[in-house]
């Protein structure tokens, strides 16, 4: 076999190699995960409560979407907060923290879903409560409504 075929062949079995990787990529969804954040991490460092044990929020993809009947899209949304309705599992998402940037909210009221006054949503752990209190309280749901519902010492 000369050089040029041989060296050719293994162009494309690279190719070959890393298109067929990249249709498999995506993002896996866990069935449970622990909401965590660097962002907060950092910020929790900085609090009087560094000391004390994470209360730390775990979710379930599969209750959620199989017993629930709740799409993806329903939590997962563009960034103008409409549902990625098109998306399936595998598909690669962002994380919340990738968009919802801030960690310190403008507005000094903590979230909208307990008081009347508007909510940075661009604040990570309002955008988080908002969409998830919020969809609890739309259902009828009496759980995942209070903190300690969702909080949980780790």
């Amino acid at each position: 076999m000369s050089k040029k075929l041989f060296t050719l062949l293994l162009a494309a079995g690279i190719a070959v190699f890393f298109t067929a990787s990249g249709i498999q990529a995506g993002t896996k969804a866990e069935d449970v995960i622990t909401m965590k954040s660097k962002l907060l991490d950092a910020k929790r460092k900085k609090s009087p409560d560094a000391k004390k044990p994470s209360k730390l929020v775990e979710f379930t993809h599969k209750k959620h979407h199989e017993e629930y009947k709740i799409s993806c899209g329903e939590c997962h949304h563009d960034k103008d907060g409409k549902p990625l309705a098109d998306l399936k599992e595998g598909d690669d998402v962002k994380k919340c923290e990738e968009c919802h940037t801030n960690v310190k909210p403008k507005d000094k009221t903590f979230q909208g879903v307990y008081k009347k006054k508007p909510i940075d949503i661009m604040h990570l752990e309002s955008a988080i409560h908002e969409n998830c209190i919020g969809c609890h309280k739309e259902k009828g749901l009496k759980v995942g409504t209070k903190c300690g519902d969702c909080h949980k010492k780790m």
